[in-house]
């Protein structure tokens, strides 16, 4: 149970929020609900919320129509600690590149999912940014049960330019060029496997399509943050298992 903490002529006084109750799991998750309570009060002039986290400021850019009083994230420390009034900068961006901003961050990347060795987010951002077919895409994730064929293969090709391959629309295909180019003017295209390097390649469909599914699961927990008792799906029906000592396992293949 959370509790409101005022002060009053040097003493404390606490009163339970049964409203802040909540089953999310993640501490990112609540920070953000408690954030969209606290303009509840009257006398609240701002949220300030401190953190070292790009989570908890990405779960916040994301849900700042939800919070009605200006949201200012506090982050690092010494020389190098800043304040971002995220009200500001949310206002400067369109609703639907926030929201595909969370999704192409579970995608490609967060506590609960794997990302792509050697890419990092600001080039995936730069991609998002340009292009709206992607922004469509990724703002619709987390949004419905499963995803669909046609967003599978926008997601895909997204993949395909993420490794150099812009035209491809396969990533299957992509391996199988760089392997080909590995070994370009070499005699026995596949007797010697040592100049491959598995890291710098993109998934195969099947690898991306069960990873796209994780993360769909994981963004579909971060689009209901506003509800703190949410109805959600099981993890071992979205790519994890059950292990035999009763834990979480990634389902990697199929």
């Amino acid at each position: 149970m959370c509790e409101l903490l005022t002060s009053n002529q040097g003493s404390v006084n606490s009163i339970p929020v049964p409203d802040l109750y909540s089953s999310h799991e993640e501490a990112d998750s609540r920070i953000t609900l408690h954030c969209m309570y606290a303009p509840q009060k009257p006398t609240t002039e701002g949220v300030i919320v401190r953190s070292p986290d790009s989570d908890v400021f990405l779960l916040l850019l994301s849900s700042s129509d939800a919070i009605s009083k200006p949201l200012i994230f506090d982050t690092s420390s010494g020389n190098n600690r800043r304040q971002l009034n995220i009200t500001d900068l949310a206002a400067t961006m369109s609703k639907r590149l926030r929201d595909a901003i969370i999704g192409l961050h579970a995608f490609t990347g967060c506590d609960s999912t794997s990302c792509f060795a050697g890419k990092g987010k600001l080039k995936t951002l730069k991609m998002l940014e340009g292009d709206q077919d992607h922004q469509d895409t990724f703002s619709r994730i987390g949004t419905l049960e499963t995803i669909s064929g046609q967003d599978m293969q926008v997601i895909e090709t997204f993949v395909c330019q993420l490794y150099g391959k812009p035209s491809h629309t396969s990533v299957d295909k992509v391996r199988y060029d760089k392997v080909r180019q590995c070994f370009k003017g070499k005699k026995g295209i596949l007797s010697n496997s040592e100049g491959v390097d598995l890291s710098q390649m993109p998934p195969c469909q099947d690898v991306l399509m069960l990873h796209t599914q994780r993360a769909n699961f994981q963004i579909k927990i971060w689009r209901v943050l506003s509800s703190n008792l949410p109805d959600l799906p099981k993890p071992e029906n979205n790519q994890w298992r059950l292990s035999s000592s009763g834990g979480l396992e990634i389902k990697w293949f199929s």
